[in-house]
């Protein structure tokens, strides 16, 4: 029995022991079994499927057919159904076999991306549309004089001065007022020789010698002439006559006289002191009205026009505002700053601004079709002062100059006539209150020509032409239009307008036909502004500025074109409009939907993705 037991349990032992050692067999094959497929993995799947491969591979096309799906991400993904890419999950485009996608003119490249990849970049768009646009410029500006009312008085004859009629910096003066006095031997025996051809011209008149008479007037327009040039007015002249007639004295003293309305900015002469010719003693400005030179930045200048309105703040001025106008654009940009010098024209009525103070300049201006295709406006003169009466008045002028020569060729035949249908080419000027004394004086002088002889007619004309020149000084003429003077008879001891050249004498005629000279010229009016360019409110196709990727060579945006599908396209757009808007000219249409979030992901993906962006049409 032992023996039995012994032999049990041995083979017991035996059984147990086999089982451990099978077990740990098994679990040594199941990781040997691992190691050999982890190692010939990719062996067991090629052979797998090549084993479960089908006769036609989803991965080729079938040769009967002519259609094919194909991964705009993954050009190499090409189904024979449609269906969605393995890699990227995005639906399969359809297309003939064989065919590369063609994308129209317009579309530079083309991005599609799956709506995961939409979503987790936050793609966001906008719907192009028509909007009213409106842009507010801004510019720094320096207050500067307005040259046109600016007036330096040179001295034109070397000299002592005896009196100071402006004795301070800041003295306000009127035009034709004195500012000082000069004593000079020169002016002295010019004066004197102007009076003794004055006196021989008049004595002249009772002689027949038409070579003498003609050496006289010439003598008289020289010597004349002479004293003119050197600032000496008509009623200056007007006066040392008077005197002489009345006295037989000769001035001593020329009387320098301001020429304009204004107020003494500079003075660097004293009572005593000796002036050279070109001494520039006293400068007189005309503050009313001042310029401020702005500084336009180079992309805002095709929306800079003349005659455009620009509202004007200074610092030492909190609040106030001023209005001013546009009357210049430079011809060059300013080299070291990149930007245009822009003079607009503010008024100065209440001496609150002063040359010198920096101010902040503000454009606002609707955006226009024709602001955007205008371009660069013209530089066009400076524009300081306009004359609305200057035209009608050029006109009216044109007919008494006709009466003009007819008298001075010793005709009276309808001088009458054409001096009373100057008088009504004149009526529109009586629409100014300062104009309409000066014109009715005209219309009185011009009905005492009626039914006059040849003596008569001249007679009356030294009343007309005053009142001829008395208008014509207020209302100017065109300054397009040739220099008109006014001349000076010393012996009718009046005066007449004639244009620049020969003198034509209208009151002696062939007796002293060439006796007198121009003593002023009527002052011009200058150009009015050119209008500024129709800006009623309009709506313009417009996207926001998040859409535009400016690339520095030209502006791009991508526009959605289907689901997850995104074309890029270049635009030409105008100056970005308050808001944040960009103006487009040309690339798009109304209704396009352009990516304005997300956009520069978008372009990140085709730049890195380059053999998945189709090509446009007509590429090669």
């Amino acid at each position: 029995m032992a023996n039995e037991y012994e032999m049990a349990k041995l083979i017991s032992n035996a059984v147990a022991v086999t089982k451990v050692v099978l077990a740990r067999l098994r679990f040594l094959a199941v990781f040997v079994i691992a190691g050999l497929v982890v190692g010939y993995w990719d062996d067991i799947k090629n052979h797998v499927d090549k084993w479960t491969r089908p006769d036609v591979p989803p991965d080729m096309l079938a040769a009967h057919s002519d259609i094919e799906y194909y991964c705009a991400m993954h050009p190499q993904v090409i189904r024979t159904a449609p269906g969605d890419c393995p890699i990227c999950g995005m639906p399969l485009i359809k297309r003939k076999k064989g065919e590369q996608q063609v994308l129209p003119a317009d579309v530079m490249s083309r991005v599609q991306l799956s709506p995961q990849r939409v979503a987790m970049a936050g793609i966001a768009t906008t719907l192009v549309e028509s909007r009213e646009l409106t842009r507010t410029i801004e510019a720094i500006g320096v207050v500067d004089y307005n040259e046109s009312a600016f007036a330096q008085l040179s001295a034109r004859v070397s000299g002592r001065v005896d009196q100071l009629m402006l004795r301070y910096v800041g003295q306000p003066v009127k035009m034709g007022d004195p500012v000082y006095s000069l004593y000079s031997p020169e002016v002295y025996t010019a004066i004197r020789d102007y009076l003794n051809a004055r006196k021989r011209v008049n004595d002249m008149l009772t002689k027949s010698n038409d070579d003498l008479k003609m050496d006289a007037g010439d003598l008289y327009n020289a010597s004349m002439q002479r004293l003119v040039l050197w600032g000496i007015t008509r009623e200056q002249l007007d006066a040392i006559d008077a005197e002489f007639d009345k006295t037989g004295n000769v001035e001593t003293h020329l009387l320098v006289s301001s020429p304009i309305d204004g107020t003494l900015v500079a003075k660097n002469v004293l009572e005593g002191a000796y002036l050279e010719v070109g001494a520039t003693p006293f400068t007189i400005a005309d503050l009313s009205t001042l310029w401020v030179q702005a500084k336009i930045f180079e992309s805002d200048i095709p929306l800079i026009h003349i005659g455009q309105t620009a509202k004007i703040a200074v610092e030492s001025l909190p609040g106030a505002s001023f209005t001013g106008k546009v009357t210049y654009l430079d011809f060059a940009l300013d080299p070291q700053t990149r930007t245009l010098n822009a003079r607009v024209e503010v008024g100065n009525a209440d001496m609150k601004l002063r040359p010198g103070m920096f101010a902040n300049v503000h454009f606002e201006l609707p955006i226009t079709a024709e602001l955007l295709q205008a371009g660069l406006p013209r530089a066009q003169p400076a524009t300081a002062e306009s004359s609305p009466y200057a035209q009608p008045y050029a006109a009216a002028l044109k007919r008494y100059l006709f009466a003009q020569k007819q008298l001075a060729a010793d005709s009276g035949e309808q001088v009458s006539s054409a001096l009373h249908e100057t008088a009504a080419l004149m009526e529109p000027l009586k629409a100014d209150a300062n104009l309409l004394p000066l014109v009715e004086h005209f219309t009185a002088a011009v009905h005492k020509t009626m039914n006059r002889d040849l003596a008569g007619l001249r007679e009356a004309f030294k009343d007309v032409s005053q009142a001829m020149i008395d208008v014509g000084k207020a209302a100017k003429i065109p300054s397009d239009s040739p220099a008109v003077s006014i001349y000076r008879c010393p012996m009718a001891k009046a005066d007449w307008l004639q244009p620049n050249g020969e003198t034509s004498n209208p009151y002696y005629g062939s007796k002293m036909l060439t006796c007198g000279s121009a003593v002023e010229p009527l002052p011009k009016a200058q150009v009015v502004p050119a209008a500024t360019p129709n800006t009623a409110t309009q709506k313009l196709l417009a996207v926001p500025r998040s859409a535009v990727i400016d690339t520095g060579k030209r502006k791009i945006v991508y526009v959605q074109s289907g689901e997850g599908i995104f074309d890029m396209k270049q635009i030409q757009t105008g100056p970005m409009a308050s808001g944040d808007w960009y103006p487009v000219i040309s690339g798009l249409s109304e209704g396009d939907r352009v990516v304005t979030r997300g956009a520069f992901l978008i372009d990140a993906e085709d730049r890195l993705n380059p053999a998945a962006a189709a090509k446009p049409e007509g590429a090669n």
